[in-house]
């Protein structure tokens, strides 16, 4: 005779009901009528809400759409079509081009700016709190545009006089980045009563210095990304980003909506970063031909070292000036005809590298990347390489 423990009776009827819930399927937990409906699909029978009404007597203008998506082109399909496998690209890093200072300050000519790797909408909140923090009120905004005016101060060493300064918040180079622009103003107390509008440089670079290294050194210490603390009201201050990858014509075009100037100061940087080198430029026919080769993802052993193995590739060069490349080909070099690209090929066989092409248009600058011929090509390549400077823009 078989003598069971309370335990083992206990462990014998668990055992005995879950097998009988084996029997009887996933009916009892899933299904239509089960305990955890399936939802998968419902999301097919979801109703459209009609967009928000603003009553009449109030403002209607912050109400849209905050995620836009624009819809697709003939040239978007372009890409697609020229590659035999397509694979999906790997999402770009938030704030890509993040340097190891989340904040820095930069100068080009005359000019400087403070470029945050965050979003206006992180930066906003952070800079009015500045301002209160040391005093300077702000005497007016303008959140559309990005700008905080404050009002007139005056300093212990230059009480004859009174200052005030504006600070512009725009959409960095990058998407999630930020630049802030300060401009000084500052005059004497009797013209102050009557003065508008603000000079397009600061009237002292040295105030402006002052508030640009202050305003910098605050936002580095405050972590924004760390903080959070994002002005939903100021999603939207400064527009697009400056820079844009597209297609037109089956071709994909960078293009920087910069001065001349600060445009060809960022490419000429770019074209010198993560892989690229630049073999030679004329800035003034808008052409610079550089060579990319991928960089190496890890570094060489100790014994590598040691033995000589895995060496550093050398850095790339070409037989060829690009003198010697355009001598042959005809202006504007983002339209050069097959039969003068092949005359030129001819001329100058088996050159290395890609033409970093170059337009200037009344809004900024356009980049497409070429053989050393003119000719265009692969859409996919030209992508990549695009992706990667812009990447290294800052």
């Amino acid at each position: 005779m078989t003598i069971m423990t309370v335990k083992q009776t206990r462990f014998f009827y668990g055992v005995l009901a879950a097998f009988s819930l084996t029997l009887t399927g996933c009916g009892v937990f899933f299904g239509d009528d089960g305990y955890f409906r399936n939802r998968e699909d419902d999301y097919l029978k979801a109703d459209s809400l009609a967009p928000l009404k603003v009553p009449p007597h109030l403002n209607s203008e912050a109400p849209g759409e905050l995620y836009v998506v624009p819809p697709l082109t003939d040239d978007d399909l372009s890409f697609v079509e020229d590659t035999d496998r397509f694979r999906a690209p790997r999402p770009r890093a938030l704030a890509f081009n993040a340097m190891e200072e989340r904040v820095r300050i930069q100068r080009l000519g005359d000019d400087q700016w403070i470029l945050v790797n965050v979003q206006p909408g992180q930066v906003w909140p952070q800079v009015s709190n500045f301002l209160s923090s040391n005093q300077l009120r702000v005497a007016r905004t303008d959140i559309n545009q990005g700008i905080l005016e404050t009002g007139w101060i005056s300093f212990n060493e230059d009480p004859d006089e009174v200052h005030r300064f504006q600070l512009r918040i725009d959409r960095g180079v990058q998407p999630d980045s930020s630049e802030i622009h300060v401009v000084h103003m500052g005059m004497s107390r009797e013209e102050a009563a009557e003065a508008t509008g603000w000079p397009s440089r600061s009237i002292s670079r040295e105030r402006e210095h002052w508030l640009v290294e202050e305003l910098a050194q605050n936002l580095a210490s405050e972590q924004i990304a760390a903080v959070g603390g994002t002005s939903l009201v100021a999603q939207a201050i400064g527009g697009s980003a400056k820079s844009d990858l597209s297609m037109r014509d089956g071709e994909p075009v960078l293009t920087l909506l910069l001065n001349r100037e600060r445009a060809l100061a960022n490419l000429s940087h770019a074209t010198q970063q993560q892989g690229f080198t630049t073999l030679d430029s004329k800035v003034s026919a808008g052409v610079i031909y550089v060579a990319y080769q991928k960089p190496e993802t890890r570094e060489r052993g100790r014994f590598a070292r040691l033995f000589g193995l895995n060496k550093p590739k050398p850095t790339p060069t070409s037989p060829y000036r690009l003198e010697q490349l355009l001598e042959r080909l005809p202006e504007p070099y983002d339209s050069v005809p097959e039969a003068r690209a092949s005359e030129a090929e001819r001329a100058r066989p088996d050159a290395p590298g890609y033409l970093l092409v170059l337009s200037f248009t009344d809004n900024g600058v356009e980049a497409r990347m070429r053989d050393p011929y003119g000719r265009k090509i692969a859409p996919r390549r030209a992508r990549e390489l695009l992706t990667i400077v812009r990447q290294n823009l800052i």
